[in-house]
């Protein structure tokens, strides 16, 4: 519950819930008898006729409180519990507006990196060599960057670059390890969004995210693997409780309910920045 509602529920209760209706009881004395609360522990036990100006004004403070703080909460979008996703320094959505040749290649590599750590949450080791492709496919894009900073400081640059000089085909290219990174991340939107529908299980939604995204570019070896990982990973209640920063949280429905909309945000997020990928590599048959 937010603090502030929850330090301010005690006194709202014992006040009616409009400002109206104090200026109706302030203006009739007759209907003063109202204002008497049978609550227990309360400091006002009955407020009668001989009510102040004082008194009346602090409860009118007390409604405004209490409305400014509801009506905040419903068109706010304050983080109510702390996730995985809330506690991301780097978000996707800041891509949202940009071009493929606007997408800063660090600030890029440094938000892929990051949200890869939710395979981590899958507690399964069989997915470690998932991670490390992606953060090799990261290392190889870096090193490209490297060479000249100020030069390439798009993926726009990095990629063209290699098709001015014809070795985007070339071994270890900056160009297949940013497609390679893609599919990786249209493996994990597409898992978000299957799994933020709510009704599947975590293997359901890992191996339809598989499906869709990795397996058709995998060989017999890698799609044996990814089946056997699929057996190692836990539950959709374990899964959702390991996205918890305080574990107490997960038990919450609302808990649930608000790391889904964060899972099916996240998935849009992905998805607005790879299409801008992909977009690119089909028009220059990459």
């Amino acid at each position: 519950m937010n603090i502030t509602r929850l330090l301010l529920k005690t006194d709202y209760d014992l006040f009616p819930s409009k400002f109206d209706d104090y200026v109706k009881l302030k203006n009739n004395i007759g209907s003063t008898f109202l204002l008497y609360f049978n609550l227990p522990n309360s400091t006002i036990p009955i407020i009668n006729d001989e009510v102040d100006d004082e008194l009346i004004s602090a409860s009118e403070s007390n409604v405004e409180k209490q409305s400014f703080t509801e009506t905040d909460d419903q068109n706010s979008n304050e983080i109510v519990y702390e996730t995985f996703f809330s506690q991301l320094s780097h978000r996707f959505s800041v891509f949202n507006s940009l071009s493929f040749e606007e997408l800063q290649a660090d600030l890029f590599l440094d938000t892929c990196e990051e949200y890869f750590s939710l395979v981590d949450k899958f507690n399964s080791p069989i997915f470690t060599p998932v991670k490390a492709d992606v953060n090799g496919n990261i290392a190889k894009l870096r090193r490209k960057l490297n060479q000249n900073p100020s030069k390439f400081q798009t993926l726009f640059a990095i990629v063209n670059d290699e098709i001015e000089s014809q070795t985007t085909q070339a071994r270890n290219s900056a160009t297949d390890a940013l497609l390679w990174l893609k599919r990786a991340f249209e493996f994990l939107s597409s898992f978000l969004h299957q799994f933020s529908v709510g009704d599947k299980s975590l293997v359901d939604a890992v191996n339809k995210a598989y499906e869709f995204s990795l397996k058709p570019h995998h060989g017999m070896l890698a799609r044996s693997v990814f089946s056997i990982a699929l057996r190692a990973v836990p539950n959709k209640d374990d899964f959702i409780r390991s996205l918890a920063v305080h574990p107490a949280d997960a038990f919450d429905p609302r808990f649930v309910d608000q790391t889904f909309k964060e899972m099916s945000k996240q998935a849009s997020d992905i998805t607005s920045v790879l299409r801008k990928i992909t977009l690119f590599y089909s028009k220059h048959g990459l």
